[in-house]
């Protein structure tokens, strides 16, 4: 194993040291969702899957109430070597999320933060004794060379989204800061790294936990190990480092499932799931008109509520 291999998965281990399930759920969503390109040499996401795991999410998960949710496309930067591959793939998936959490407002900030985050992810990995001015400075170099297509109204405000966030990262780039505010995507991921390389601050939001802690195990800081369900999630971890180097030869999902089929199961029942793999059924209750079904996965544990129509 080489080094890398410890970093990238102390990396994945410590995007999980935070409370937040849903955001937890996100991660290993978009874990299991990727698959190793070995011809082309690159991971993507395999959008039916997705699809699929997003409508079981509605039954179990709740949408994350902040927007500081970048650290969900962890898995995808994580498992791609190359930087522009991992930027594409990042770009599209966090496009897909802003849409599913009725988000869309803010898809520019979106697209623009998730460009910083994997630029600064892929830079540290390949040398965490990099600058913070250096460290944005190649955040700036990947959006002033981002091209990309949309209609022209929509066009016009991107560009204007493309222009706060140059003059934003200079500011930063001067060693001054702002204070954190959920609503500012591009702040918040400018404001941890200040926090790292600069002056640290308080930070409450699960989401810019995350974030901030898998960017300082780059750096050396020792990682908690006391992570709800931490087998799994260092099986993922591996998983990833696997996925890197196209081990997995992961085949594409062709399956269509729904989570309601899993109503008719009974208490003790096991059963192979297409999306959820090997459950049993640990509790089945039925109140205020909603079937509470509690199951057990290799994944975790998992509440899917259905409403009776």
């Amino acid at each position: 194993m080489n080094n890398n291999d410890n970093i990238i998965k102390n990396c994945y281990l410590a995007a999980f040291d935070i409370n937040d399930k849903n955001l937890k759920d996100f991660l290993i969503i978009n874990t299991k969702c990727l698959i190793d390109d070995g011809k082309n040499r690159f991971v993507y996401v395999d959008s039916n899957r997705l699809k699929d795991e997003l409508i079981y999410y509605r039954f179990y998960g709740q949408v994350p109430n902040y927007n500081s949710i970048l650290s969900l496309l962890l898995p995808v930067i994580l498992s791609n070597n190359n930087i522009d591959r991992s930027q594409e793939e990042s770009i599209s998936l966090i496009q897909k999320y802003a849409k599913y959490l009725k988000k869309e407002s803010k898809i520019f900030d979106f697209i623009l933060g998730s460009l910083i985050y994997n630029s600064v992810i892929h830079n540290l990995i390949d040398n965490k004794n990099i600058s913070y001015e250096d460290l944005l400075q190649g955040a700036k170099e990947r959006i002033i060379g981002l091209s990309i297509e949309l209609e022209k109204v929509q066009m016009i405000k991107f560009q204007m989204s493309r222009i706060n966030t140059l003059q934003l990262i200079d500011k930063f780039i001067d060693g001054k800061c702002e204070d954190y505010n959920d609503d500012n995507i591009i702040g918040t991921i400018l404001n941890i790294l200040y926090d790292i390389y600069i002056e640290d601050r308080l930070v409450e939001n699960d989401g810019v936990m995350s974030i901030k802690k898998s960017i300082l195990s780059i750096l050396g800081e020792e990682i908690n190990l006391d992570i709800d369900n931490i087998d799994f999630i260092l099986s993922m971890s591996e998983y990833i480092t696997k996925l890197r180097t196209y081990k997995i030869n992961k085949k594409i999902y062709d399956k269509k499932s729904d989570p309601r089929a899993l109503i008719s199961l009974n208490v003790g029942d096991e059963y192979i799931d297409p999306i959820f793999n090997k459950i049993e059924i640990l509790s089945k209750e039925f109140s205020d008109q909603i079937l509470r079904l509690k199951l057990k996965a290799k994944s975790g544990i998992y509440i899917l509520k259905f409403i009776k129509s």
